[in-house]
Parts: structure tokens; sequence; C-alpha cells
């Protein structure tokens, strides 16, 4: 049969439909098909094309296909160039089960490879449960594509719900899966533990457990599935530990948190415990833990910030070298006299330059620096933490909350408490604000901390070491601050809610200006602007393997690490404008 001129068929091909025998019978290769009368006229169409009139009267009321006819019958649904108006899910699903009968591979192969054609929102569930009682691991792994590939929105949630806790682990865990926040996967999440919460006698991994026997085509259509599931754990805590629950919004996250399933089940409510603790305490120099990584790899990148004078500079940390030439510039902002600090306000960077006697606030957003504040004084203090930039202003005594995007921006001021003088560094710790504080001895300061978003103050003592350039870093479980002496402390809050700090080890011993530290792939890198040189740097035990010392020969504030964008509209030096735009954007 020449298959160069096949053609698509369809029932309004044939003018004699109405005039077919209601008896009429198809048969392939010998088989009977129980087949609608709609479809057993479109395939007597297709066999009149092929076949005499004098050899069709002999068996009119008989047609027997063989599997090659069959083949290209199935052929002209792949070639129709007007698919959906010619075949309807109802007749797909309907050839579905008859090559399932006649359990002939290619046949299948064919029909499953054409399913794929019809996977939509409207059909989905169809499609979905039938592949799942005919054990199709071929149309399985084309549905689940086709959610990964579809834009989710809370209007499809309902479509997670049906699947198996195999197929959803596995689609909660792609990096590429595509939603407008994490906020709808964990909703979704939640919505299929309810329904499998209602389904008396059955669970996720039993509905799993409870399939067809496997047919011969199985071993010919492979699919990779989430075999390696921990028996040990609820459905509902493992589908949340998959997610990237560190993305979902505070809002959201604290809804969940009183749902009446992780009230019950004590792991899910530690994973949102853990992801509520992590919004609140987002340290923005420190460690950003997997279920914080943004799905897609390729549109962000882990970056390090510093800035010298006028002037910022980015460094790619997902390839971290070692060479200072691997820096690259921002654009300069004419209104940029001396940067003093830089802090990350969500996942966006905010830079703070002195200009005379007062201070200009400045987001980097769309290429360009964008206005945002101006305050009186300088020489601040500022640190990002829940919903506020705090600035912590040593000359008026005072801590001025900013929210960059509400009107107005500067939302209070808050008076320093008695206990409080001449602050110097400020790190980002659990649920406070760490203010370390210089006294009359060089050999000791003292700790304040500020509880968010209470803004509760709390005397935490003395801290040997000075309290100039003090920076803090984490890994997954602890946070540590490095002084200016080299000491290496763990920070420790107790069971009495108050703050202690466990001497680790001294790295040097001469007096170094930091403005940052980090861990990452267990190295310890750490920048200063003051040269270290002539000494062995190693690992700090039980933390990191080894230490890198970062000298910047200019002057450079703050260090800070956030994602950025590595989309078309990221801009450097030698590709930007140097624009700026002042706008008092919310």
């Amino acid at each position: 049969m020449d298959r160069n001129r096949r053609k698509s068929y369809n029932i309004t091909d044939c003018p004699s439909c109405d005039r077919l025998q209601t008896d009429l019978e198809v048969q392939i290769e010998g088989t009977k098909m129980n087949l609608t009368k709609a479809l057993t006229s479109t395939i007597y169409n297709f066999y009149t094309k092929h076949t005499t009139i004098e050899s069709q009267r002999k068996h009119s009321r008989v047609i027997n296909i063989s599997e090659d006819e069959f083949k290209e019958f199935l052929d002209t649904i792949r070639d129709d160039s007007d698919f959906n108006s010619f075949w309807s899910i109802d007749s797909i699903l309907e050839i579905w089960e008859a090559v399932r009968v006649l359990q002939i591979p290619e046949l299948i192969a064919i029909c499953e490879k054409n399913i794929g054609r019809v996977i939509s929102t409207d059909y989905f569930k169809t499609i979905y449960v039938t592949a799942k009682l005919y054990q199709s691991h071929g149309v399985l792994c084309q549905a689940k594509a086709f959610l990964k590939r579809m834009l989710m929105t809370a209007d499809e949630m309902h479509l997670y719900s049906i699947l198996s806790f195999k197929d959803f682990l596995s689609i909660v865990k792609d990096n590429h899966l595509l939603v407008r926040s994490e906020d709808i996967v964990l909703r979704s999440i939640f919505l299929w533990a309810e329904k499998l919460n209602k389904q008396e006698g059955s669970s996720g991994a039993s509905e799993d457990g409870q399939q067809c026997p496997k047919r011969k085509l199985d071993s010919n259509v492979p699919c990779k599935e989430e075999n390696e599931l921990n028996e040990n754990t609820s459905e509902l805590s493992q589908l949340l530990r998959a997610s990237r629950y560190g993305l979902a919004s505070i809002e959201c996250l604290r809804e969940l948190s009183k749902h009446h399933l992780c009230q019950k089940d004590k792991e899910a409510k530690l994973v949102i415990t853990k992801a509520i603790n992590y919004k609140l305490d987002r340290d923005t120099h420190g460690y950003w833990p997997p279920f914080a990584y943004p799905r897609d790899a390729n549109l962000f990148c882990l970056v390090g910030v510093l800035a010298d004078k006028d002037r910022v500079s980015v460094l790619s940390l997902e390839t971290l070298k070692t060479d200072i030439d691997s820096w690259m510039r921002f654009p300069k902002c004419p209104l940029h006299t001396q940067i003093t600090n830089l802090t990350v306000f969500d996942n966006e960077l905010y830079v703070i330059s002195s200009t005379g006697f007062e201070s200009l606030i400045f987001v980097y957003r769309n290429t360009r620096w964008n206005f945002v504040l101006d305050l009186l004084n300088k020489d601040f203090i500022v640190i990002s933490k829940g919903n506020f930039i705090y600035v912590i202003d040593g000359i008026s005594s005072r801590l001025k909350c900013v929210s960059p995007r509400e009107t107005p921006v500067l939302r209070s001021e808050i008076k320093f408490p008695d206990m409080m003088r001449n602050p110097e560094s400020a790190l980002d710790f659990d649920k406070s604000i760490l203010i370390f504080c210089s006294t009359d001895s060089v050999e000791r300061s003292t700790v304040i901390a500020l509880d968010v978003p209470e803004h509760k103050w709390t005397d935490c003592g003395n801290l040997e070491g000075s309290a100039k350039n003090v920076v803090g870093f984490r890994n997954e479980t602890s946070y540590f601050i490095l002084q200016r002496d080299g000491s290496i402390s763990q920070v420790l809050r107790k069971l009495d809610d108050s703050i202690d700090f466990i001497f680790i080890q001294r790295l040097w011993s001469i007096q170094s200006a930091l403005c940052g530290a980090f861990i990452y792939k267990d190295i310890l890198y750490v920048f200063s602007n003051t040269p270290l040189e002539n000494v062995c740097l190693h690992g700090v035990s039980g933390l990191s393997c080894r230490t890198e010392y970062w000298y910047q020969e200019q002057d450079a504030c703050k260090f800070v690490q956030f994602f950025m964008p590595t989309d078309g509209d990221l801009r450097f030096e030698e590709d930007s404008d140097h624009d700026m735009e002042e706008e008092d954007e919310n």
C-alpha cells in the first residue's frame, strides 16, 4: 500500500453513512471490535477507498482490516491538518480501547502517541485516569509533561489533585515547573492531601499500588518515575519538602500553618514552620537553602555584591573563582558620591550613598538605579529583615523603619533604649537583629537584640572583642559571627530566649576591616579591606574545608548575596547606558 498517497478521512467523507447497516461489524486481524456507529462509519469509509465494490459486497456485513491497514488508518489521525475538527476525545479514547484489546504493541504505540495531541485542561482528567487504568506509561509521561509545560494558575490547581503520589511528587520536584508563584504549589499539595484524606481506606501509596497488571508494551515505553519514596513519613510532608516552600509568601505559609491537616501532621507542620522562620530570618549575606532557590536555575544567578566609593561590583557565585578580574561593574549612578552600605530587600539590591549631611537610598531595578528616599545624617548601619529596611542612626539615636514599596516610605522611627550606645555593626539572626555596640574598652562590646516584628529590645550582655566590622554567615543548620580579630563564634538562642556566643576558633591575630563572609561548597570566603600577608588560613573544624581571604585594594562597604535575574535585561558597565531614573516607586 502506497503510504505516500496517504489521506485524512472523517465521517463527512462518507455520503452513505446514514444508510449503513446497524449490524455492520468491524474486525481487525479477525478480532471483532466493539465500536460506535460513528467510528464504524469512519472506518467503513476508509476501508471502501481501498477495496473494490465487488469485494465489499461479498462481505457487506463484516469489514476485516489487516494490521497494516489499521496502522494506515491511525496515521490519518496524525496527518490530519484539521485534527480537532474530525477527531473528538470520545473517538480517540474509543480507538485507544480497541487497540488495547488487540495487544499489538505497534498499534498501541501509534495510538498513544496521538493521545498526547488532545491533552488539554478540559480532557486531562479523562486521559490521565484512563492512562492509569491501562498502565500506559507513555501517556502518563505526556500528561505529566503537559502539566509541567503549562503555566499553572490557581484556577487549574484541581488538575494536580487527581494525580497519584508518585506522579505529583515528580512534578513538585521538577526544576522547570511553570507556576505564577510557589503559593500555588503549596496550596495544590494541601488540596491533594484533602482529597486523599476524604477517600476512605485509601492513601497516595495505596493508589499507586492499586493498578492493573502491566501489559507487554510497558517495557518498550520507558518513563522516568520517582521510585525512591520514604515510607516512614507522610505523603503530605514529602510533597512539601520536595517543593520550594521557601519561595512561598508569608501570608500563604501562615494560612496553611492553620490548616487542619497541618495541625494533625507534625512533620508537615515542621516544614511550614521552618519556611515561616526563614521568611522572617532571611540573612542577606548568608546561607540560601535549596528550598529557597528559584525553580529555573537558568533565569537567576546567585551573586555577591561589593561597593567601593561610588561603584558597585557583582560576582557570580555559581562559578566562583578567586580571580578579581571576574568582578563586573554595575551601571554607574551619577548621584553615588560615597556608597556606605548595601542591603537586599525582597531580593532587590539597595544602596545607601552619602552626600554631605544626608544619605540617599537607591534600588537597582530594571537595569536602572531608582531613587527611593533621602535621610538626614550619614554613616548609617543598614539591615533588611521582615517587612522593613532598618536604618540604625547612631547620631540621632533612632532606628528608622523604611518600607520601599509603600507610601510613605519612611514608616516609623524607634528611639534607642538607654542601654544602647555607639552601634557599630548589625546582623540578622533568627527572629532578632543583633546590634553590636562599642564600649570604653576595645576588648569588649555589648550586644543588643531587637525582636522583629514586635520591636522588643533585649540586652544580650557582653562579647569579647571589638564591635566594629562584625560579619555573619551560616551553613544549613547554624549561624556564626566573624570578628575583626579573626574569632569565629556560633550564635545560639537558649531555651529562656537569651542569646549566647560559643567561641570556636581564631583564624588570624591582626585587626581586619571585614565587610562580609559566606560559606559556599564547604569553603569559607572572607572579604576584607585589610591585607593579610604571610598567613596560612586553614578550614574551620566541622564547618569548612578551607578559608579563602579576599582583599580589596580600595575600601569597600558590606558584602551581600542575592539572586539576580540573568535575562536580557541584565546589563553591566560595558553594555549599559549609565542611566539613572529617579522614581518614588511603591
